[in-house]
């Protein structure tokens, strides 16, 4: 991937003192002169400001803690105070090919890779050939066997006797045949030959844990059972190196094969005895849903969808009719639940009147059959899940007829193990189609089809095939958002209650007509000095339920966007190609991609109208009256531009990580290792605001909203940059699609730290910091990281002319 694109001016001064001694032509110079009198006092200069006071505003602020001891003070001084040009020189170390490569520093480890493995009986022993590679290279120095097991169906046995750690030549060799190519032994291995079994290895270089891989392989025939995950479903959220647990990594093509060697079957105890080890299904379900507990500490995992889409991981047809069918039991529904006190389900709720569950002497095993035999309660789990769906004849819910449990927050509706809302959405492709803009309107064309077959946008009655967008709803059903560019970020919109919000105009019957299964929705032009725009057509289309066909339900289609050239008919260049929605984002986040007022759906070229450079919820604080010394996060005002954000939020739960707060009014939003370390922090829930000075109302009074506190678990390497963002696909074009690392300072803009002044429309008095800096330190959080980019760049600051500052000192 060609990541750079280096368009930065590097100056260096040098001033060189020299002090020569010069002899005279014809003689020496003569002795020094007396001292003369003192001169008059001059006039006084100018006030000057402590150079660690970088705002000149009389007070020591957080983020001038350059050096990170808690003080800001005059140990933070790097020099006096010196006219800045905004310019950053990442580009010097970091590009491509230079010392401090920034493509290389975040390069994965080699991924291992095993194929052609082949089990046969040679004497009285049994040998495992393979092919190994690493990164698709033959991979050549393996030297080192330290797991071996055997999994007969019914028993797993430790085949590899480790001696130091690694497996004792008298029970597993490991032979390298040369190219790549690779023999284990298991001595004395013929003996089992007849038996059906599994083997599991893990074999290394040099012990080297990022070298570790594990690889099975089934002789003569497999003797477990079908697995109902697919690999390809694994690994939409672990990536191409696959899962990471035991001490090493498992092939992503094995998926969940390779745990079938031990979880599920028996192990011997060391005492002549055997215990259980626990089961995949159980292992993969109280994981993902935060209730495995192991010696006493829950393991707390941030599942980044809906445990109860269980086509999220049964993701093939035949896999999710098996979950479907799975029936209502002790062991299989506390799998996920793992007590009847799980707030997840609400038996001990007397309105539900499902208390005599509690009477059950040991509820895992009871047989739930009795009542759970499909005419008196549900007998599967799909059946259960479906069952929890009522009719709702007042039509309380704005966009179904459908409510319940399986009603998920995004609107969507579980029916059979699938959220309905995303199946149903995948069938539409909705496009704004051209922008007409005479200067006083804007005349935006869209159409839509569902199943393949156009459809009439201006449709007002949902039926079989014939979806509704604007027509016979609700006003803002649908929305269309607007922005406008400075450089290739959309920052510059007309808000004046917010930072860079973009505005927005309901679609509605008086301002849309259709003709030809073509929508024209027609709306007043705003007034702008940019040049590029974009617009947004947000909301999700109505369909028939597949529930209650006699209902309808909201389909959950991506939000299309356009940009046009203001002033103009035509359409705008494509913006730089950052982050992949569909081909990144919604492999973790099926259905779950989150979308404010749920008219925001499934793309980030949406997203970033609001969540831009510009984007800084200092407007929220003040709003409230939290200032810097009473936030939980000692700020003025957080950015939540889309970098910043996802960096911070995605790397939170990390050990050492700050917390990364977000001040919303409709909650407040807080990521961190572990709430203890938000001063001030109430707890989750409806709490008052630390510090607040006005109430809901906007009266003198303390705020009230939710707060919410989350520790993430991201599940890969946080240096997989290629999880979320773009590669070059040179096979498409000749043009490079992929992001680049170091971005161009006239296209990525510099993210707000600190709005200003509360004319929160005024940019220009933005304290500012620039686009690669913000990058870097939004992972590399220590004051090192953040002390070396500011010395490279410049400290936040405001400049005279903004942004413009900075495009102009760039070109």
């Amino acid at each position: 991937m060609r990541q750079f694109n280096v368009l930065f001016r590097w100056g260096w001064t040098f001033l060189v003192v020299v002090t020569l001694g010069l002899a005279a032509c014809d003689g020496d110079d003569g002795a020094a002169g007396a001292a003369g009198a003192a001169g008059l006092p001059g006039d006084d200069g100018d006030d000057g400001i402590a150079c660690w006071d970088l705002n000149g505003n009389g007070v020591g602020d957080p983020e001038e803690d350059i050096n990170g001891d808690g003080v800001v003070d005059v140990a933070d001084c790097s020099g006096t105070a010196a006219k800045v040009t905004p310019l950053e020189s990442c580009g010097v170390c970091h590009s491509e090919g230079s010392f401090a490569d920034a493509t290389a520093n975040h390069a994965l480890p080699p991924i291992e890779t095993y194929s052609n493995i082949a089990l046969a009986v040679n004497g009285l022993d049994l040998d495992v050939t393979f092919d190994l590679a690493a990164d698709k290279v033959p991979a050549m120095n393996y030297d080192t066997l330290d797991r071996g097991y055997r999994n007969d169906g019914t028993v797993r046995t430790d085949i590899c006797n480790r001696t130091n750690g690694v497996c004792d030549p008298a029970s597993l060799t490991l032979t390298n045949n040369g190219g790549g190519n690779y023999t284990i032994k298991v001595l004395g291995g013929a003996a089992e030959a007849a038996n059906d079994n599994r083997y599991l290895f893990r074999v290394s270089a040099g012990g080297e844990r990022e070298t570790r891989l594990y690889l099975y392989g089934d002789f003569p025939a497999s003797p477990v059972e079908d697995l109902a995950i697919s690999a390809e479903a694994c690994n939409a959220c672990h990536g191409p190196e696959g899962i990471g647990v035991h001490g090493g990594y498992f092939a992503k093509e094995d998926g969940g094969e390779p745990c079938l060697t031990c979880h599920g079957v028996d192990r011997p105890d060391g005492q002549g005895g055997f215990v259980l080890t626990p089961r995949l299904m159980d292992v993969a379900h109280r994981y993902h849903s935060s209730i495995w507990e192991e010696d006493g500490e829950i393991h707390d995992i941030t599942f980044p969808t809906y445990m109860n889409n269980c086509s999220v991981c049964h993701s093939e047809d035949a896999q999710l009719a098996e979950a479907n069918a799975m029936s209502v039991s002790g062991e299989h529904c506390f799998s996920c639940h793992g007590s009847m006190d799980n707030p997840s389900w609400k038996f001990n709720d007397p309105e539900n009147n499902l208390t005599l569950h509690f009477s059950f002497p040991n509820p895992e095993t009871v047989d739930c059959t009795v009542c759970h035999d499909g005419s008196i309660a549900p007998a599967t789990v799909a059946a259960f899940h479906n069952d929890k769906i009522k009719n709702d004849p007042d039509e309380t819910n704005v966009n179904s007829r459908l409510y319940g449990e399986p009603l998920l927050d995004n609107d969507g509706v579980l029916w059979n193990g699938e959220d309905t809302s995303v199946i149903e959405g995948e069938k539409f492709n909705w496009q704004i189609t051209n922008v007409v803009d005479d200067k006083t309107n804007l005349a935006i064309s869209w159409t839509a089809s569902y199943d393949g077959n156009g459809v009439d946008p201006c449709n007002d009655t949902v039926a079989a095939g014939e979806p509704v967008f604007h027509a016979g709803r609700n006003p803002g059903s649908i929305r269309i958002y607007r922005n406008y560019a400075q450089g290739d970020d959309f920052i510059l919109g007309p808000s004046t209650s917010s930072t860079g919000g973009a505005s927005r105009v309901n679609v509605t019957v008086d301002n849309t007509a259709c003709a030809g299964n073509v929508a024209t929705t027609t709306i007043p032009v705003e007034n702008t000095d940019a040049e590029r725009g974009r617009l947004a057509l947000a909301g999700k289309p109505l369909v028939v339920s597949v529930a209650d066909p006699a209902g309808s339900m909201v389909a959950r289609v991506p939000t299309p966007t356009y940009d046009w050239l203001i002033g103009t008919s035509n359409p705008a260049d494509a913006r730089r190609y950052v982050v992949d929605t569909a081909g990144k984002c919604l492999n973790c986040h099926v259905g779950s991609l989150y979308q404010h007022g749920g008219d925001r759906v499934d793309n980030v070229d949406v997203c970033m109208l609001c969540h831009n450079a510009a984007a800084n919820e200092k407007y929220v604080r003040v709003r409230m009256g939290v200032d810097a010394s009473e936030a939980y996060d000692g700020k003025v005002g957080e950015s939540f531009e889309l970098k910043t954000m996802l960096h911070r939020v995605h790397s939170a739960g990390l050990a050492g990580s700050p917390p990364y707060l977000v001040y919303r009014s409709r909650g407040i939003y807080a990521f961190a290792p572990d709430e203890s370390l938000i001063p001030n922090w109430p707890g989750e829930g409806d709490q008052v605001v630390f510090g607040s000075d006005f109430d809901n109302d906007g009266n003198p009074g303390s705020f009230v909203t939710n707060h919410h506190f989350h520790a993430p678990t991201f599940p890969r390497r946080i240096n997989e940059c290629t999880a979320c963002h773009t590669e070059d696909d040179p096979l498409t074009t000749d043009v490079d699609e992929g992001f680049t690392v170091i971005p161009d300072q006239t296209k990525s803009m510099a993210a707000t730290t600190d709005a200003g002044s509360t004319v929160w429309d005024n940019q220009l008095d933005d304290v500012l910091q620039g686009a690669a800096t913000t990058a870097c330190i939004t992972c590399h959080k220590d004051a090192a990281a953040k002390g070396h980019a500011y010395q490279n760049s410049w400290t936040p600051q405001a400049f005279p002319e903004g942004r413009q500052t900075i495009i102009d000192a760039v070109n």
